[in-house]
């Protein structure tokens, strides 16, 4: 199971089941800044995009990074845009926003039972020499005490 739609539909059915009826677009892009990305589409639905350097990735870590977007995707799906320009404006402004809620989103993902793949996405990464800071959240050792 290598295909990114089949591994987001089995990590929506084990654990974000809110989102079974959300329209998420997903494919492989050249990212310059970041291994995954999520947002919102135009009207309604979502998008996930997957750096092309984790497309010979292990399965586990796919499923770290996808659980930690979708994460952030079910937070997202039920705010009003206005909601989600503050957040996104307050991630800009400040780090120690930017930190705290993705430091929530990882939490998210351990107690949904993604925690173990979380941490394959954070050891894949840093092995792939991928810098990992403050504000991208839990830090390996933090992952790794929470299991």
């Amino acid at each position: 199971m290598n295909n990114l739609k089949e591994i987001i539909d089995k990590i929506i059915r084990d654990a974000f089941p809110e989102l079974m009826s959300e329209d998420i677009k997903i494919e492989y892009k050249s990212l310059n800044d970041a291994l995954l990305e999520c947002g919102s589409l135009t009207g309604e639905g979502f998008y996930i995009e997957v750096d092309t350097t984790l497309e010979n990735a292990p399965v586990e870590v796919k499923e770290g990074g996808l659980a930690h977007e979708l994460a952030h995707v079910s937070k997202d799906r039920d705010k009003r845009l206005i909601s989600k320009l503050r957040d996104r404006f307050a991630s800009f402004i400040s780090k120690r926003y930017k930190t705290l809620d993705e430091r929530n989103t990882d939490l998210e993902v351990i107690i949904r039972g993604y925690g173990p793949q979380l941490l394959s996405f954070l050891e894949y990464s840093e092995k792939k020499g991928f810098p990992h800071y403050k504000e991208d959240g839990l830090a390996i050792r933090e992952v790794k005490s929470l299991l």
